[in-house]
Formats: C-alpha cells, sequence, structure tokens
C-alpha cells in the first residue's frame, strides 16, 4: 500500500472504507469529495483507502481527505481520442479483453479486499471492484450519475455478454446512490435517488472587480472547458460593450485570464455573471448551487447529455451555446438580462451520507 503524502500512519482497528474512482476524469472524484468529507466531518478517524487509475497527488488535490492509496482493478470506462471524442476501436479491443480475463481480474481483486478487510466498499463506479466485492462479502455501494453499462452499451463497443457482467456487477451493490442529475438505470436494483452534489463558494465580487481593475458595472463571463480545446468563436470572443470574458485561455480586446486571480474555483464561479462551458455533471451542479447562469456546449453524442441539458434548462440556469458570434452575443445579453436565478441546493451531499452511513 501506498501511503498518500497527505495522509499520516494510522493503526488498524478504525473503519475501513475503501474508495474505488474511476480512472475516466477527476469528475467521479468531484463528486464523491464532499461527501467523503461530510462522512469524515461526522466519523472521524475513517480510514480511507482510495483505489484509482488517478495520480494520488491529483486525487488528493480533489478528494481533500486523509487517505492511503492501493492497487485499483482495471477500470477504464472509454478510451479517449481527446476529452470529449471517444475511441470506439480501442474501446472494443479493451473490453473484448476484459471480457475473456474476468473472471481472473475480479478474483484477483477479491484477493486484494480479503488482504485490505475493509468494512465497506464505495465506488464510483468501478464495476470490477463491485463483482469482487460481493465475492468477498464486502458490502458495496456505488454512487455515480452514470454507470458504465449504460454508457458502453450506448457506444456499442463491448459484447452483449460482457454488458450482461457489468449489470450484474452493479445489481451486486448493496445499494446505487444516484446523483442528480442522472441516468434513468431502469435495469439496476438497488438504487436511490440523491438530489445533486457539487461544491459551494461564497461570491467575493468586490474583490474579483479589484483584481481585474473593472469598474462595478462590468458584467464578467467565465470560461470554463476543463482543459479542453474550445470552440473556436470562444478562443477570440466578440467584444461585447461592459462584458469582461475572463478564462485561462481567452485572448484580445476585453479579455482577462484567470491566472492571478488568487481565487478558489467555487468562489469565482459564485462571484461572475455567467459561465460559459461544455455539457459535464461538475461544472452543471457547481453553477446550479451558486446560481449562475451559464451556456453549454452541446455534446450529443455523450449519453449522459440530455439528462444533464434538460435538467439545467428546467431550473432556468441554462441555454445552449450558439456556434457563431452574432447568435453568441444575443444569446450572452439575454441571459444577462435576466435575473439571476435561484441557487439549487447540493442536497445530494447530505443524503448520500446518510444511506452510506447505514451500512458503517
Amino acid at each position: 500500500m501506498r501511503e498518500n503524502q497527505h495522509r499520516p500512519s494510522t493503526a488498524r482497528g478504525r473503519t475501513r472504507i475503501v474508495v474505488d474512482v474511476s480512472g475516466h476524469g477527476f469528475g467521479h472524484a468531484g463528486q464523491l469529495a464532499p461527501i467523503l468529507a461530510l462522512l469524515l466531518d461526522r466519523r472521524p478517524g475513517l480510514d480511507f483507502v482510495v483505489r484509482s487509475a488517478l495520480e494520488p497527488d491529483a486525487l488528493a488535490s480533489v478528494l481533500r481527505v486523509p487517505f492511503t492509496t492501493h492497487e485499483a482493478p482495471p477500470d477504464r470506462g472509454l478510451s479517449m481520442h481527446d476529452p470529449v471524442t471517444v475511441d470506439r476501436e480501442a474501446s472494443r479491443a479493451w473490453y473484448d479483453a476484459l471480457e475473456r480475463q474476468f473472471d481472473r481480474l475480479v478474483e484477483e481483486d477479491a484477493a486484494r479486499l480479503r488482504s485490505l478487510a475493509p468494512d465497506l466498499l464505495v465506488s464510483n463506479i468501478g464495476f470490477v471492484g463491485l463483482a469482487a466485492a460481493a465475492r468477498v462479502g464486502v458490502p458495496a455501494v456505488a454512487v455515480c450519475s452514470l454507470t458504465w453499462p449504460d454508457i458502453v452499451g450506448a457506444y456499442g463497443v463491448a459484447s452483449a455478454a460482457m454488458l450482461e457482467r457489468m449489470r450484474a456487477a452493479h445489481r451486486a451493490a448493496r445499494l446505487t446512490v444516484q446523483l442528480e442529475p442522472h441516468l434513468a438505470m431502469d435495469w439496476l436494483e438497488p438504487k436511490c435517488s440523491v438530489g445533486p452534489v457539487a461544491r459551494t463558494g461564497r461570491a467575493r465580487r468586490t474583490e474579483l472587480l479589484a483584481a481585474l481593475g473593472c469598474p462595478p458595472t462590468t458584467r464578467i463571463v467565465l470560461v470554463a472547458f476543463g482543459g479542453i480545446a474550445m470552440p473556436r468563436l470562444l478562443v477570440e470572443p466578440p467584444p461585447i460593450p461592459g462584458v469582461l470574458w475572463l478564462g485561462d485561455r481567452v485572448r484580445g480586446p476585453g479579455l482577462a485570464t484567470t491566472e492571478r486571480i488568487g481565487l478558489p474555483f467555487p468562489d469565482l464561479l459564485a462571484s461572475v455573471d455567467l459561465l460559459i462551458t461544455k455539457t459535464g455533471y461538475g461544472l452543471f451542479a457547481e453553477a446550479a448551487a451558486a446560481g449562475t447562469p451559464l451556456l453549454y456546449l452541446e455534446r450529443p453524442d455523450w449519453p449522459e447529455a440530455p439528462f444533464l441539458e434538460r435538467w439545467i434548462r428546467e431550473r432556468g440556469i441554462g441555454a445552449p451555446l450558439p456556434r457563431d458570434p452574432e447568435a453568441l452575443a444575443a444569446a450572452l445579453q439575454a441571459m444577462l438580462a435576466r435575473p439571476r436565478p435561484a441557487p439549487v441546493a447540493p442536497t445530494g451531499i447530505a443524503e448520500a451520507v446518510a444511506l452510506l452511513e447505514r451500512f458503517l
């Protein structure tokens, strides 16, 4: 077991929770972060063992609870050409290979779980670990807004038999906690839907305006795409009187960088007038919690997108991002002219913790 530098060593005898975090991006860790933090606050001294393909230091920056790390079960999710484009050929090859080795890999992970002797496994959302937990009798709870059987099945990169093995692993969990907005998961029981989960910040608009050197009447539009390539019209967005574009890769007149702002991202998000982003759980939930309206770049091929986009529209928080400068300017001004939306409380944090406590 590798000791994470953020955690002091602890003696066994405390309640141990193995946490499986999908390596398919940081969104899965982001969903778990506030849940684990509140769980630790309610039950000090919990022993978290995190298993993930993500680097421990990067995980520590997201999870912000003490943890050790251990070898992770195989969990690729999907192979990607880039953060938004699925590599179907590589994904199909990976799932074909996984299917041939599935029983052996589950047994190997069962042996790892036996050695760890956890009181509970929490997964977002590796199915091999769920299958292994069922094999050794460790109670397991999945916490997620999607499942890989749903996503992988939508892209057609795994056989029907492999998909059924994945579903069976999920059904073997004691419970799946669905974080709103989530896929329907009609095939899955037992499950329980809870509210959204998000980091929250506080509005620090006066500090932000001072850091940017802007008058109080300035409307600030934050462009945040999580490190992926932005649409061309946002690299050099159209100038709009009274509007300052703020982002890490925007340039030109009326633009500013976030590099030297110095505010935590949840505080920054709560302090701006509008967010422009891509469809994704993390920023949608955080913008809703901040009451910050947004324009989103649609992802028509992503199976989770219809659920996320309908949820954000129904709450009056979001609208699709137009693809040409004139329409973008009109849509942006229309969003800014509306009253700021009412924040959506991230009630799923406390609800998920209450459900997890049943298994401790």
